[in-house]
């Protein structure tokens, strides 16, 4: 569970594309959210960095690539990465093609344009199929944003129903923040056990209003029906900050 929990914590990625209110079936129009899991190097910083974002979206641009993308930052560290580089695509048949492109034409490139600043491992990649369960009342602009994820199994006697029945009447709750928004996360991959029945992503405008949020939340009996029905782990590395690359 920790190694998926780890896994899952980079979703934030979202955070900047929430055009879609229902995860659709077609791999030609199901949009994906994609983490490569980054480790700094010896000359990271604030600067290096930038000058590597504009490098990758200009190679983005020439490539004729459709994505949005985030920078994730965790609030505690992680052993297993520095920061996550995240990719939402518009589906899973755009992110194929542009990998591929990538891989023939650009990679040897990007390698020497990154090397000594930061490294990755094709290994850890990791591919998600997201299904938005609110949308925010206001678009965030701002450039950036907070998160926390949630690894749930039901408690016995309780199924998607429970949760399907819970999340109304989240949505018919007042008073949370104009920028907060949530969705549930699909791996695509294998995961290892024990695997939770769902994944849950509550993404914030700023951790002000993640605050102000939780306390609205407590106030209501939404916490009574999650100790009743879920049994829920909070992400590893304490949610993460996201920054806006691309949109």
């Amino acid at each position: 569970m920790k190694k998926l929990i780890m896994l899952f914590t980079s979703i934030f990625l979202i955070g900047a594309c929430s055009d879609n209110q229902e995860s659709i079936q077609s791999s030609e129009s199901q949009a994906m959210v994609e983490y490569v899991w980054m480790k700094a190097g010896p000359d990271f910083n604030k600067e290096n960095l930038s000058v590597v974002v504009g490098y990758w979206n200009a190679m983005i641009d020439e490539m004729g690539c459709t994505l949005n993308a985030n920078i994730l930052t965790p609030n505690n560290a992680s052993d297993d990465f520095d920061f996550i580089w995240a990719h939402i695509w518009t589906s899973q048949i755009a992110r194929d093609n542009c990998w591929e492109n990538w891989g023939e034409n650009y990679k040897s490139d990007w390698d020497s344009t990154i090397n000594g600043i930061m490294s990755y491992d094709l290994d850890n990649v990791y591919m998600f199929k997201p299904t938005i369960g609110k949308q925010p009342r206001m678009e965030n602009n701002t450039g950036s944003f907070v998160n926390s994820f949630y690894f749930c199994a039901f408690n016995e006697g309780y199924s998607m129903a429970d949760l399907n029945s819970y999340k109304k009447a989240l949505n018919n709750t007042e008073g949370f923040s104009d920028y907060w928004w949530y969705a549930t996360l699909e791996p695509t991959f294998e995961q290892s056990d024990p695997k939770p029945d769902f994944i849950w992503l509550d993404i914030w405008g700023s951790k002000e209003d993640k605050s102000s949020d939780s306390e609205v939340f407590l106030q209501t009996n939404l916490p009574t029906i999650v100790e009743e029905k879920f049994n829920c782990l909070t992400d590893a590395v304490g949610g993460f900050t996201g920054t806006v690359i691309r949109s």
